[in-house]
């Protein structure tokens, strides 16, 4: 039951991935000094390279959580339910 918890979990922070690394990545832009331009990124440097071109990219993941966002509230429910009916389990025992 804890491999199946540890499972749900995992795929959890899989589908909230591409939303966290959009908002970090618009988070770093700030402290690093960059132009945003329309919804691009120009003059960002860290450690004297360029990292305009994937902040941009990275910002433009927070689309994909229109597909991810819904299945990770479907596995949140999941693994409220199954939680739910473990502890009726533990508790009728």
């Amino acid at each position: 039951m804890r491999i199946l918890y540890l499972f749900l979990a995992l795929l959890l922070a899989l589908c909230l991935l591409p939303l966290l690394l959009a908002l970090a990545a618009g988070a770093l832009s700030g402290p690093l000094g960059c132009d945003r331009i329309a919804a691009s990124f120009r003059n960002c440097s860290l450690l004297g390279t360029d990292v305009s071109d994937l902040l941009t990219t990275t910002v433009s993941l927070h689309w994909l959580g229109l597909i991810t966002l819904p299945v990770a509230a479907l596995l949140a429910a999941l693994l409220l339910l199954l939680a739910a009916i473990h502890l009726l389990r533990r508790l009728v025992r």
